[in-house]
């Protein structure tokens, strides 16, 4: 067993958030990871817990097509080789959500007792909680791994809840080639650059990511008249 693979199986999630990741909106997770203290490795006596608190920003999940994220940059050969074959296998313009997390530490604790009390004493105290907060036993060395245990465990138990509502909504269907809620997105982006909150810049990106700027050329060329 590598090292990785260990503070997989040892981390234990005591609290999940009251919701799952919303489909239409912004979610946002305060975390609360307890582990060992560092000394513990060097033998020093004790018997304390660092928790580490934060936020973790879930934005709205994007609706996106295997053809989408073939042409998109930041993807080596490897992975695109992987797109090629999706795209056989389910066709170019099968939606797909694209999930996209922020994360934010916010401070450090060390309490007394050791991680299994403490992180038992925390979820007490937020379990009736109304935010989402989550509740992790994890390990000191790579407590961020923990965390992204945890978001794609968290991620996963959504997906299914997001794709029932873009579809029962029709958001998922095929419109000329792009999900209406590309079309919904790009609409809505072509309106915030009429009132100056995005820049043409930002529009002008999501178009040619579509391969999509052709058909919208003159709504486009209009925001310069």
């Amino acid at each position: 067993m590598n090292l990785f693979e260990m503070v997989i199986q040892s981390t234990k999630v005591l609290l999940k958030p009251r919701n799952l990741l919303s489909t239409y909106n912004q979610t946002k997770i305060r975390y609360h990871i307890v582990t060992e203290p560092s000394y513990k490795e060097l033998k020093f006596e004790g018997n304390d817990s660092v928790i580490r608190h934060g936020v973790v920003t879930a934005q709205t999940p994007k609706v996106v097509t295997p053809d989408f994220l073939y042409r998109t940059s930041g993807f080596g050969d490897d992975a695109k080789e992987y797109i090629r074959e999706l795209t056989k296998m389910l066709g170019k313009n099968e939606p797909a959500l694209l999930y996209t997390y922020k994360n934010e530490s916010t401070d450090l604790e060390i309490v007394a007792g050791n991680p299994m009390e403490v992180s038992e004493r925390v979820k007490k105290r937020l379990v009736n909680k109304k935010a989402n907060h989550t509740v992790i036993r994890g390990v000191n060395a790579l407590w961020d791994v923990s965390l992204l245990k945890f978001i794609f465990d968290y991620t996963k138990e959504s997906a299914n809840n997001n794709f029932k509502d873009l579809s029962q909504s029709g958001l998922l269907e095929d419109q000329n080639g792009v999900p209406v809620a590309v079309r919904k997105r790009i609409q809505g982006l072509i309106n915030e650059a009429k009132k100056g909150n995005i820049r043409a810049n930002d529009l002008h990106k999501e178009l040619d990511e579509w391969g999509l700027f052709k058909e919208y050329e003159d709504e486009f060329l209009a925001l310069f008249r």
